[in-house]
């Protein structure tokens, strides 16, 4: 038990020094986003990227999935902001398939020694119950769609259980999909100067994120024992 809480105090510390470093990186962006000039001159140098912005977005998508602990959001606020809210989620979308797709064939090949190499035995045990078979597919749908679960660490250990990997691609896209598409809005809002649906889905965002991180640990022992 002391070996999880060490772990999980590390994987958090490390959480909040990356998503710290990277608001300070793009602070500065985000900041001039304000100016109309400043957002028409962004538009027009991502259009001159062509296939290499839809590419370079794509392995970042891609990235922040297989080194789990780097965060989501500034990527996905800037595929909102970069190609709008449907085409920057087409983009998130398609990476977050090929990463998952990736990792499954990693864990499926190595197997659970590839597992505990990176994130230690305790984990698996901790995370066992996923191996029902009767609830897999459901319990994996669910703790990918709370708020505050480690998504990221559960696309290793998922590929552990019986889970296809079309199924494994369906139920982690699916359960992505809420919480990415809400990014990309928040993004094109912020291209369109609309900061009312921005501050109003982050609200929103934050209040689900919070309710969410409150009540997982409940959740998960309810799954556990169901």
């Amino acid at each position: 038990m002391e070996k999880i809480k060490r772990r999980l105090i590390i994987f958090i510390i490390l959480f909040i020094f990356l998503t710290a470093v990277l608001g300070l990186l793009f602070w500065p962006f985000i900041r001039n986003l304000e100016n109309a000039e400043y957002r028409e001159k962004f538009s027009l140098w991502v259009a001159g990227l062509g296939i290499k912005g839809f590419f370079i977005l794509f392995g970042l998508q891609m990235l922040q999935i297989v080194v789990a602990v780097i965060p989501g959001g500034p990527v996905q606020l800037i595929a909102g902001a970069a190609y709008g809210a449907w085409m920057g989620l087409l983009i998130l979308v398609s990476g977050c398939a090929a990463a998952t797709t990736l990792v499954f064939f990693l864990v499926r090949k190595f197997g659970q020694p590839f597992i505990v190499r990176f994130f230690g035995a305790d984990v698996i045990n901790n995370w066992g119950f996923l191996k029902d078979e009767k609830k897999t597919a459901l319990v994996t749908f669910i703790l990918f769609l709370i708020p505050g679960t480690p998504k990221d660490t559960l696309t290793y250990l998922a590929p552990l259980t019986r889970l296809s990997l079309l199924q494994f691609t369906l139920i982690s896209l699916f359960a992505r999909l809420p919480a990415m598409l809400s990014t990309t809005v928040m993004g094109d809002a912020v291209m369109q100067g609309n900061w009312v649906i921005f501050f109003l889905l982050f609200g929103l965002t934050a209040v689900i994120g919070i309710l969410g991180i409150q009540f997982k640990d409940r959740i998960i022992q309810r799954m556990r024992k169901t």
